[in-house]
Parts: structure tokens; C-alpha cells; sequence
């Protein structure tokens, strides 16, 4: 019986190893041809957790199976450092004698705070002047933003901060929606096949540095949705809803895959310093971000600390905890820069956390 039962257990450890692989494999197939990969990457954590739990079960047992889970880890351990980090700094040494640039990427999310409590606009506006005067960015890149409240003219405000140069997302230039605030001289402004994603050419010093700002599309999902996931990791399943759930984030899924492939060609023809500030609404393990990756730096593996989960909306708030796979809020950069601190502020004034990363030159002296 005792045998029984370790073959049974090793059986799971295989299926486990199975699902903790495919789930690092997202970049590798697009979502258009295979969709299964793209949703197992957000699993990724979890399979990885379960892993681990299971070498702890062998080395208990005084089996040798739990060189099966370590080997599969150590092969894929490339992925620990993108939803993980030691070591980073969220501030700058002043023995740091370098030329930088500090970004602050933020979704406000219309300052409705996490459970879109609209009367908060007004409060949360105010609370987002505060970490400006705090932190002193340079360059705001943010998304579902608003200009004005009730009574708070934030884009007026930012203004006379210092931040007198500014692109929207609309050729309106409306001050809505994808909005990038800058204190330094905007020399060009391209917007990417919708309001969704902007390119601005700022004028850094003796440099050009290109900043996009970008918002991938959203899942859509409602409180029914919400309550699925959140039954679904109960153990309670409704298969209808279920379905309905799924759909929508495999249609988002090959959604973000189009938006690749609409920006895969401006960073193909990369002249400048460039960023690439935004919402992914995807996981480090995702099709988009693996593809993005081939071509930027993440901010937070250089310089990041624990896991930095940036997503903290309705149903991370539902069920009283924060889930580190939902990193999705990004600053990512060419490798002729690379970055010195990265910073995560938890506040309630979005259901996303803004975070900030300062950015130099990469030394090339010899």
C-alpha cells in the first residue's frame, strides 16, 4: 500500500514538472497557433511553488525523486528572477556620480481607487500630487488617466510642477486615457494605431531617448468572473461560467499578440535610448513580455526587490491577499541603459501601484 501510494505521488511530481515547463513556454508558440501555453504561464508561480513542495516531501521520505523537481527547476530557473529579487535598491547612492532619468509608470485608473468608488477622484488625485512632490520624476508615463476631478485640475497642477510638456494618446490631445507628462523638451510625439499607445521623443541632454507608453487591452472581467476564478481555486467549478471566463482571456490572449505584432517593427528599426513604460496586462511569463524582452532590459531585475506585485485590484482585495504573478505594470529599456533603483509605492489610489525607476547611461568608457 505504502508503494501504492509513492507511485501515485511521483505520478502527480510528473505532472507537476509537466505543467511548471509548459508553463515557461509562452514565448516559444504564439498564442495564435497554440493557446495553451499562454494560459499556463499564469500558473507559473504556482507550479513552481508545488514543486518545491514536492523535493521537501522526498527529502523527507529520503527519496532521491526530488532530484526530478530540482533538475526541472534549475533548468527553467531563468524565470525566478523575473517574479523575484534580491539585492536591488530603491534609492539612489550618492556616491553615484552618473547622468540619470528618473520614470514614474503608472495605471491611475481614472483615480477611482480599487473598487471604482468615483467620489474618491477628488482624495486620490491629491494623494498622487503627493507622490509626485515625494518623489520628483521626471518623466510621468500613465494610463487611464483623467485630467480633472471635481474641484482638482490635476493636469494644471502638474503643470506647475514643471511638467509642461505632454502627449496624449488622442490627437486632440485631450489629457485623457494613455498620457505621458514630461519636464524635459518633447520633440516628437507618434501615436501607434489607437490611443492606446504613444511614442515621444524626448530630448535628454545631448541625447534623443524614446519613451512609449502603452496599455495592452483588458480582460474585461466582471464580478461574475471574479467569483469564478475565485471558485475555481476553491474547488468549485461552474462550467458555463467557467467557459464564458476562459474565452475572454483567450481572446485578450491573441489580442496582445496582435499588439506585438503591431509594435515588434518600431523597436525592429531601434535608433534611439529607448523605454517602453506601460500596463502589459500579462505576467513575466507571457507571450508579449518574452517577446518585449528580446529587446528591452526589465527595470526590476536590475534593480527590483521582492516581488513587486503591481496589480492589486477587486479580486486580489476579495480574497485578502496579493498574488507576486501579477507584476504587469512594466519599465523596460534598451541595454544602452540599464537601471539603478526601481521602487514599488503601495497606495489605494488605483487598483495598480506606480512604480518608478531611475535610469542612466550605460558606462562604456574601457
Amino acid at each position: 500500500m505504502r508503494k501504492i501510494i509513492k507511485i501515485i505521488i511521483l505520478i502527480l511530481n510528473i505532472i507537476a514538472i509537466a505543467l511548471f515547463f509548459a508553463s515557461t513556454l509562452a514565448g516559444t508558440v504564439s498564442p495564435s497557433k497554440f493557446i495553451g501555453f499562454s494560459l499556463l504561464c499564469y500558473g507559473y508561480l504556482y507550479f513552481l511553488i508545488c514543486n518545491i513542495i514536492f523535493i521537501i516531501f522526498w527529502l523527507i521520505v529520503s527519496s532521491r525523486w526530488f532530484l526530478i523537481s530540482l533538475a526541472a527547476i534549475l533548468i527553467r530557473f531563468s524565470f525566478i528572477p523575473l517574479y523575484f529579487q534580491i539585492g536591488g535598491s530603491d534609492k539612489l547612492s550618492s556616491a553615484q556620480d552618473v547622468e540619470t532619468i528618473k520614470i514614474l509608470n503608472f495605471n491611475t485608473h481614472h483615480f477611482h481607487g480599487v473598487d471604482m468608488r468615483s467620489e474618491l477622484g477628488d482624495s486620490n488625485m491629491n494623494c498622487f500630487l503627493e507622490i509626485i512632490d515625494n518623489e520628483k520624476p521626471d518623466v510621468l508615463a500613465l494610463q487611464e488617466y483623467i485630467g480633472r476631478g471635481d474641484t482638482v485640475h490635476l493636469t494644471e497642477l502638474l503643470r506647475d510642477r514643471g511638467y509642461k510638456y505632454m502627449a496624449s494618446g488622442y490627437e486632440s490631445e485631450s489629457m485623457t486615457g494613455e498620457v505621458i507628462f514630461s519636464r524635459l523638451p518633447i520633440i516628437r510625439t507618434v501615436r501607434i494605431e489607437g490611443p492606446s499607445k504613444l511614442y515621444t521623443n524626448l530630448l535628454w541632454n545631448e541625447d534623443t531617448l524614446r519613451l512609449y507608453c502603452i496599455h495592452l487591452n483588458s480582460y474585461g472581467l466582471d464580478d461574475s468572473d471574479h467569483q469564478q476564478i475565485h471558485n475555481i481555486s476553491h474547488g468549485n467549478v461552474d462550467s458555463l461560467t467557467g467557459r464564458s471566463t476562459l474565452n475572454k482571456f483567450c481572446q485578450t490572449i491573441k489580442k496582445h499578440e496582435k499588439e506585438w505584432n503591431i509594435l515588434q517593427p518600431y523597436f525592429d528599426n531601434h535608433q534611439y535610448l529607448s523605454i517602453v513604460a506601460g500596463d502589459f496586462n500579462d505576467p513575466p511569463a507571457s507571450y508579449f513580455y518574452q517577446k518585449c524582452s528580446k529587446y528591452m532590459k526589465d527595470s526590476y531585475c536590475e534593480a527590483g526587490q521582492g516581488f513587486s506585485t503591481t496589480y492589486h485590484g477587486v479580486f486580489t482585495k476579495r480574497r485578502n491577499t496579493t498574488f507576486p504573478a501579477f507584476r504587469i505594470d512594466m519599465i523596460m529599456h534598451t541595454s544602452d541603459l540599464t537601471a539603478v533603483t526601481y521602487k514599488r509605492i503601495k497606495s489605494e489610489i488605483s487598483d495598480h501601484y506606480p512604480v518608478i525607476a531611475t535610469l542612466s547611461k550605460k558606462n562604456t568608457s574601457k
